[in-house]
């Protein structure tokens, strides 16, 4: 056997440095607590919960059963409550509303959007000023609370008497009778039909201002308490020339039975150089304790109770200025 060659060491040659193990990195207590937690038995169900409900939800629609077609959620549109209305509306206020709409005769109460298709419905109707809220009951119900349209008087025209509110909205003429002619203010001298469809706004100022007066006169506790005492017939609307006018510059009368004319000026909150409705209301309150009619004592007059520190007195063919 040949010997074996051993290897020749090298002068000057260095051993090379033996390589130093990497200590492995320390985990942060926080992770390794969180870690920890997280592989127990309960964290890793609730986390299979969650990615499971996660990947059903889109389905569930399908799997579950349509509760909207049982029963005892179906119910007849005719049966909706509504709150109860002032003695001016129309007693078949709902049956005219749900046949001039689209609702169906029965729906189901889970059917989306049901409150909100029956608020749009009503708040289209004339006598209904705003649809407050439309709910589900226990009963199972609908309920709607509505605010409803208080007319105030009657504007005279070519055409016939027609109904307003207080904001001039024109309402159905068709719902009131010829006994209610007497029982409402008017107003007279209207230059102009009005603008716009029953359930909107008559156009213009002088409507819309004629009815505020009315209506201060005519209190809904009370709607005759001055309007009978004072023995007025109407409101005149101020003849005004073309172009746009304010409520500052209107100033309207109100005319009485016996003749008179009481110039009352401008409408409700247009001005406050002018005395407040309540001591406008207080003069003529004044003048009738005095005189105890408004063409007494050698009437007719045309009374101005604008002033402040006293009642203008003059016979009706003269001019006030």
């Amino acid at each position: 056997m040949p010997p074996v060659a051993k290897a020749k060491k090298t002068k000057g040659a260095k051993k090379a440095p033996a390589k130093k193990a990497t200590p492995p990195k320390e985990t942060s207590p926080i992770v390794a607590a969180a870690r920890n937690w997280f592989f127990r038995p309960t964290p890793l169900i609730i986390t299979a919960f969650l990615i499971s409900v996660v990947v059903l939800v889109p389905y569930l629609p399908h799997l579950l059963p349509d509760l909207a077609g049982l029963e005892e959620y179906q119910f007849e549109m005719e049966q909706i409550e509504v709150n109860e209305p002032h003695g001016w509306v129309p007693t078949h206020l709902v049956d005219d509303i749900l046949i001039q709409s689209d609702l169906p005769q029965q729906v189901s109460l889970l059917q989306p959007g049901l409150c909100r298709d029956v608020a749009v419905v009503f708040s289209k109707n004339p006598w209904v000023r705003s649809v407050q809220s439309v709910r589900l009951t226990q009963k199972p119900a609908v309920r709607a609370h509505l605010e409803y349209r208080q007319p105030v008087a009657l504007v005279e025209t070519s055409e016939g008497m027609l109904p307003v509110d207080i904001e001039g909205v024109l309402l159905p003429a068709s719902d009131f009778t010829v006994d209610d002619i007497d029982r409402l203010p008017h107003i007279t001298n209207v230059p102009s039909a009005p603008e716009g469809s029953v359930g909107q706004p008559w156009g213009g100022i002088l409507v819309a201002s004629g009815a505020k007066i009315a209506a201060a006169l005519t209190p809904q506790h009370n709607m005759k308490k001055y309007w009978n005492r004072f023995e007025l017939t109407s409101v005149v609307v101020p003849t005004v020339s073309d172009g746009v006018v304010t409520a500052d510059e209107l100033t309207f009368e109100l005319a009485t039975s016996g003749g008179s004319r009481v110039v009352w000026g401008k409408p409700p909150g247009a001005d406050d150089l002018e005395p407040t409705v309540e001591q406008k209301i207080g003069r003529m309150e004044q003048y009738l304790t005095r005189y105890g009619k408004f063409d007494e004592p050698d009437g007719p007059y045309r009374i101005d109770i604008r002033l402040f520190d006293a009642i203008s007195l003059i016979p009706l063919g003269r001019t006030i200025h």
